[in-house]
């Protein structure tokens, strides 16, 4: 991607944040080779992160996937904040005249006032012991729409998507891991993309407590073995 796109997008970002109000965060990544990184957001109080929190871990399956391939854009889809605020996602996959995947445009609405306000209406006919999800909703058949039953958590550094793919106990720092363990360990990481995130690496030295060259030497293990 040019400079002239991501200042096209960055711009266009800062259109929707504006237009669509406060409640929905608007995210511009750009997908350069081993350096995946958020180039604009707006209305970033509503999940916390900033310019330098990574790329979600359920980005990286939908990219690892392929789903772009063959589909321009997912919606409705269920996001989750580090604190547990529920909101609505959809992604927009940017790619060029090959169909090659350059970048995403996220769109994540913060639901809760709604949610809220029709419980309280609820309240007043006195159906409080109905759950919202007892009432039929409209059914979009709209074909580009991919329903995803998995929950994108948006987490806002390198060290808690990489917690929430291993074990924090296995990382912890008085644990010392054999080899094999390291390479699974990496491989893991690997799989999921997470070397594909700008500073991954020495992020993951750091909490495995080994240098960034050994893992550059894990990952080539595992390239050969392939």
């Amino acid at each position: 991607m040019n400079i002239n796109q991501i200042a096209f997008y960055s711009s266009l970002t800062k259109f929707l944040g504006a237009t669509l109000g406060e409640n929905y965060e608007i995210i511009f990544h750009v997908l350069e080779t081993d350096n995946y990184h958020i180039a604009a957001i707006e209305n970033n109080h509503v999940s916390g992160r900033t310019v330098n929190s990574p790329i979600t871990g359920f980005a990286l399956e939908l990219i690892k996937s392929g789903t772009y391939i063959d589909k321009d854009f997912v919606t409705d889809y269920k996001t989750q904040t580090v604190n547990g605020t529920n909101l609505k996602g959809s992604t927009f996959f940017i790619k060029n005249e090959y169909q090659e995947l350059e970048g995403m445009l996220c769109i994540n609405q913060d639901t809760h006032r709604y949610e809220e306000l029709s419980y309280e209406l609820l309240a007043l006919a006195g159906l409080t012991s109905h759950s919202l999800n007892d009432y039929p909703r409209p059914c979009q058949n709209t074909p580009e729409i991919l329903k995803i039953d998995s929950v994108e958590i948006l987490e806002d550094s390198i060290e808690g998507m990489i917690y929430a793919i291993v074990s924090p106990d296995l990382l912890e720092q008085k644990i010392i891991l054999s080899k094999e363990l390291k390479l699974e360990i990496i491989k893991t990481l690997e799989e999921k993309g997470v070397f594909q995130i700008k500073g991954a690496v020495a992020r993951v030295a750091d909490i495995m407590n080994i240098s960034e060259p050994s893992v550059y030497r894990y990952l080539k293990i595992l390239e050969t073995k392939e």
